[in-house]
C-alpha cells in the first residue's frame, strides 16, 4: 500500500484551506480534521508555501485520489496585517514540529499503556515519585523478560514525554501569537520559537 503525505484541510465552500501537511501513517486513530492525499510534487509545493507563510488553497473537486499540482492555489497576503501574520506564524511553527508530534504513533501509545498495565499487574506501580526505586527493584529480579518490558516501557515513556512537552510549547506559542497585534512582535516570537526548537538538535 502506498503511503502519501497528507494535507489537513478546512472546508471553505469553493475550496479546501490547508492548515498543515504531515506523513500519512497506518494508525487506526481517527482524526477530526479532513485529510487529503498529496502527490509528491504537491506535498513539496505546499510544504514550501506554508513555511513561507503563504496561504494554500486546493480547488474543488479534486480529480483523483491525490491532490495534483494544478489543483493548488497559492495566495500571498498582506504582511502588515496582523491577522495574516498570526496565521503565517502558526503555520510556520506547526510545519517544523509536525514531524516530532507525529513521531509518537497511536500504536506506540497503545503499547506503552499495555506495558504499564502489565507492570502494574506484577505489582510495579511506577510513578514520578517512586520510579527510581521501582526501576532498581525490577533490575534486581534478574528476570530478563521483565527487564526487557521495563526497557521498552522507559523508551516509550521518553518518546511520549518529549512530544508532550513539545506540544505544550507549541500551544503556549500559539496562545501568545493569537494575543499579539504587532506584526514585528509576531515575527520576533516566531523566530524565537524556531530558534529554541532547532537548538534542541545541537
Amino acid at each position: 500500500m502506498m503511503l502519501y503525505d497528507v494535507a489537513s484541510v478546512e472546508d471553505r465552500g469553493s475550496h479546501w484551506y490547508v492548515t498543515n501537511v504531515f506523513p500519512h501513517t497506518l494508525d487506526p486513530i481517527e482524526r477530526q480534521e479532513k485529510l487529503l492525499n498529496l502527490s509528491a510534487v504537491s506535498a513539496s509545493i505546499i510544504k514550501h508555501a506554508l513555511t513561507e507563510g503563504i496561504e494554500v488553497r486546493i480547488v474543488k473537486p479534486i480529480e483523483y485520489n491525490e491532490v495534483m499540482p494544478h489543483e493548488i492555489k497559492l495566495i500571498s497576503g498582506d504582511s502588515s496585517d496582523y491577522n495574516f501574520a498570526r496565521e503565517s506564524a502558526i503555520k510556520k511553527a506547526r510545519m517544523v514540529v509536525t514531524q516530532d508530534l507525529a513521531s509518537v504513533s497511536g500504536y506506540t501509545f497503545y503499547s506503552y499503556m499495555c506495558l504499564n498495565n502489565e507492570l502494574c499487574d506484577k505489582g510495579y506501580f511506577i510513578t514520578a515519585e517512586n520510579r527510581e526505586s521501582k526501576y532498581l527493584e525490577i533490575l534486581e529480579t534478574g528476570n530478563e523478560d521483565l527487564i526487557q518490558k521495563l526497557e521498552d516501557y522507559l523508551n516509550m515513556r521518553d518518546q511520549i514525554e518529549r512530544v508532550s512537552a513539545l506540544n505544550k510549547k507549541f500551544d503556549h506559542f500559539r496562545k501568545m501569537i493569537n494575543e499579539e497585534e504587532c506584526t514585528d512582535k509576531i515575527d520576533e516570537l516566531t523566530n524565537k520559537f524556531l530558534e529554541d526548537y532547532y537548538s534542541t538538535f545541537f
